[in-house]
């Protein structure tokens, strides 16, 4: 697994100033004709001498003052251009220096005591020397306009080098990301910079994020963003590529979209704990932007990886070629609303078996759907078992509860970590174990958004400080809907 890079700003130039002197005087050895009479005083002085020192000193002072005013001018100037490369419009993002960019919440928190979990221990395999990995996924980030507000609100009011900080609303949540060897995420948009869309940034119906949510996701473990999803050509082609690029200066890394037919094409394999974990990552759905008048050719010939453009068997096949030792495929997929999957999504499950994924982890509906052990024999000829989540539901979004068209009351206020662990057996092969999930709350206060690790509270009987009793009523709402349809298929809940 590559090691994660920072990257610092780099200016387009320099200024460069220069000073000049002024001429001599060809004449500096000729003396003035001496005037007749006595020489008029003041003070004892002579005039021409006073005269002659006022002019030095008016001189003088002026030259001061136009270098003064300079040095002002270049200072504003440089400050201009400061302001500009950290404004929304940088493209890639600058990562500044690491420091903490997750302050505490603004209401302290009544924490349970499961939530007091030690630091994460560095991994150490068995005592056969075996090798394990635990990758960890949360949910869909869907960025509304008022989420958007709230974090640029935050970033004014605390002096934020940045105009955006969402870390407030993750707070609360940033352990349990980051509780994994590998924790993925998805967001939903582009995430290029502010000029890649005519209304800069945005919420529904056309995402366009702040890249500045990649700083926040980093500080709180993130290591992977799924590009590919419904929304990730709302800011166009260049959007994209934009976003490609800015991901990779803050550190974090990619499946789903690409820069060439060649990066399409390449397995994408990363090395955790010693485990060859190869990635695969597709949408079925583009909202029509694929076929948007104006968009560059490129974006469907390599840029996306949607399921009309690729192949999951070859590209596995490739994986396979490559020496992974596992398949992971993240699909974006599903009705939205509904919390059980449709024929489409149980049918590309079924070719991803037959592929010879080894992992499914599905997200798009909104809502939490449940987890399922699938086999078959895949196209090597080999027995498969697959484990498939269909949707993890909403990690961070403005979603309350919805009734889909069937009548249902579903719960889109939250949703689950889903996690998973990859273990070495005695033969050299690897098996899929302990599927497990969290669920996952939004507390919406005020014009605050603070996601939650609902089961913590809800299993010891707490809440957040400041919480009302309707609000923590509706949290273990949306818990329990979230434990009643995982209870429907596989999957144990953890507290952390």
């Amino acid at each position: 697994m590559s090691d994660r890079s920072r990257y610092s700003r780099n200016t387009s130039g320099r200024t460069v100033l220069a000073r000049g002197g002024s001429k001599g005087s060809n004449n500096v050895n000729r003396r003035p004709p001496r005037r007749k009479g006595r020489k008029k005083t003041l003070f004892g002085i002579d005039v021409e001498t006073l005269v002659a020192l006022a002019l030095i000193v008016v001189v003088l002072g002026g030259i001061i003052t136009l270098s003064v005013m300079g040095i002002k001018s270049l200072i504003k100037k440089n400050t201009k251009v400061e302001n500009y490369n950290v404004s929304a419009n940088i493209s890639p993002i600058e990562t500044p220096e690491p420091e903490n960019h997750t302050p505490e919440p603004t209401q302290a928190a009544v924490e349970p005591s499961a939530v007091s979990a030690p630091t994460p221990t560095p991994y150490v395999p068995n005592a056969a020397g075996l090798r394990s990995a635990r990758i960890r996924t949360v949910g869909d980030f869907v960025m509304d306009t008022k989420i958007l507000a709230s974090g640029k609100n935050y970033a004014s009011a605390n002096n934020n080098k940045y105009p955006y900080d969402f870390s407030e609303m993750l707070g609360y949540i940033s352990y349990t990301m980051q509780n994994a060897d590998f924790t993925v995420a998805n967001v939903d948009g582009s995430m290029g910079g502010k000029k890649y869309y005519k209304y800069g940034y945005s919420g529904y119906p056309q995402f366009n994020t702040p890249e500045y949510l990649m700083l926040n996701l980093v500080d709180c473990g993130v290591d992977m963003l799924t590009l590919a999803n419904n929304h990730m050509l709302d800011g166009w082609y260049d959007g994209l590529m934009a976003e490609i690029s800015n991901c990779e200066k803050a550190g974090l890394k990619h499946i789903g979209a690409n820069r060439s037919k060649e990066e399409k094409s390449a397995p994408v394999i990363y090395e955790i704990n010693g485990i060859k974990v190869g990635f695969m990552n597709y949408t079925v759905s583009l909202n029509s932007m694929d076929r948007a008048k104006g968009l560059d050719a490129r974006a469907m010939q390599f840029g996306v990886n949607a399921v009309s453009n690729s192949n999951a068997a070859n590209d596995a096949k490739a994986l396979r070629e490559a020496g992974a030792d596992v398949i992971v495929c993240y699909m974006h997929w599903g009705t939205e609303y509904y919390s059980t999957p449709d024929e489409n999504q149980t049918k590309l499950a079924r070719n991803l078996v037959s592929a010879g994924v080894d992992i499914i982890v599905g997200g798009h509906p909104h809502v939490v759907q449940r987890a399922e052990w699938l086999s078959g024999t895949n196209q090597f000829g080999e027995a498969q078992k697959t484990l498939c989540v269909y949707s993890l539901g909403n990690f961070l979004s403005e979603h309350d509860w919805v009734k889909n068209k069937n009548g249902d009351r579903v719960a889109c206020d939250g949703g689950i970590v889903f996690d998973f662990t990859i273990r070495e057996k005695s033969d050299g092969s690897f098996e899929i174990v302990s599927p497990e999930y969290i669920p996952v709350y939004v507390w919406k206060t005020g014009s605050s958004y603070v996601v939650l690790n609902a089961a913590t509270y809800v299993l010891n009987g707490t809440r957040p400080s400041g919480m009302s009793a309707s609000e923590y009523q509706a949290m273990v709402d949306s818990y329990n809907f979230q434990v009643k349809v995982m209870s429907s298929g596989v999957g144990t809940m953890i507290a952390n």
